[in-house]
């Protein structure tokens, strides 16, 4: 897989690599940051929605890369279709089958369903693709990096640093161009219905504005538009008279970014990351103790951080194993090899 960057004689492998996941995931919960990047522990319970949602965008990806190519409206949703249902046979784990047998709305059937009714909502508009699935790798920096290490100075005993390349990567899921406006767009699945409140969150969402910034950057547009496509997971409804109608799934939230919040986010990116190795060397990383503990029906480390400390190791052992996340690639949690 290519990874398109602004700074071609970047060594990636020399690096500061950071993305959206995991700066959110700092700033939600040190300690949760601790646990999932440092202590690599994820929950053995496996989710369908993620997969569901990587099927989602493997179908909407193929859609547009077909229109792009030239193909028909008939050929480009056949093949949307079929990567879609390919992407859900690789990447549902076996373990969900049975809370996809529960839960109808991410079945393959409502999966199609649902996949078809965003091509025909958003096909009348005419969007032009320019770029579909680009990896970045966005330069942003040089950040000061402790190293754990003292020496003597004439002014005393100072603590060492290490200048290092902050690298922010990610992919676009898509650049349009639409009436002379090109935006960077994201699709965003949810359980809950894509309401304007909901929508509104993205104006200060880390990603979406660092996907706009690498656009901007890496692949030289001139933008400072982002749209989001909330898509909302639903089952259809078995009686037809409360059943909403299709078109009412999907939502989209137009954004604009001038270049001083650009330059805001920048700052404050390379700020958090600088937190971050802060705490790797200190090997100090403080509990929420709050909100992210209950948020989204309740974080994943919850039932870990709720025990007495003599009782963790042993629950890691059951309920928990270790993968490392893996930006860029396309399964982003891979088994951790000799822990």
């Amino acid at each position: 897989m290519e990874v398109l960057k602004n700074k071609a004689d970047v060594d990636l492998s020399k690096c500061l690599v950071y993305d959206a996941h995991l700066i959110k995931t700092f700033r939600a919960c040190e300690e949760k940051f601790r646990l999932f990047e440092v202590e690599h522990i994820v929950g053995k319970q496996s989710k369908a929605a993620p997969a569901f949602g990587i099927a989602f965008h493997e179908g909407v990806a193929s859609y547009r890369l077909n229109k792009k190519a030239g193909n028909s409206y008939t050929v480009s949703l056949a093949e949307a279709q079929n990567d879609f249902l390919r992407a859900y046979k690789k990447h549902m784990p076996p373990e969900a089958l049975s809370e996809v047998m529960t839960d109808a709305k991410r079945s393959p059937a409502n999966g199609l369903r649902i996949l078809t009714g965003y091509v025909n909502h958003y096909e009348p508009i005419g969007t032009q693709w320019l770029h579909v699935e680009v990896p970045f790798a966005l330069w942003l920096g040089r950040v000061q990096v402790p190293t754990g290490k003292w020496a003597a100075h004439d002014t005393g005993i100072i603590e060492e640093y290490v200048d290092k390349d902050l690298i922010y990567v990610g992919i676009i899921d898509g650049v349009g161009e639409l009436q002379g406006r090109i935006d960077v767009n994201d699709i965003k699945t949810t359980g809950m219905f894509a309401n304007d409140a909901w929508l509104e969150g993205f104006k200060m969402d880390q990603g979406l504005l660092g996907y706009m910034v690498a656009a901007r950057e890496v692949l030289g547009i001139d933008t400072h538009y982002a749209s989001i496509h909330g898509v909302w997971i639903q089952g259809e409804a078995k009686d037809p008279k409360r059943a909403k109608p299709l078109d009412d799934y999907f939502m989209t939230k137009e954004i604009y970014w001038d270049d001083e919040q650009i330059a805001e986010w920048q700052a404050n990116t390379i700020s958090t990351v600088a937190k971050i190795e802060r705490a790797k060397v200190d090997k100090s990383f403080d509990k929420d103790y709050g909100q992210n503990c209950g948020a989204f029906g309740g974080c994943p480390y919850r039932p870990l951080c709720s025990v007495t400390p003599k009782f963790r190791p042993q629950m890691v052992e059951m309920d928990y194993e270790r993968k490392i996340w893996t930006p860029l690639e396309d399964e982003r949690l891979q088994p951790v090899d000799g822990l």
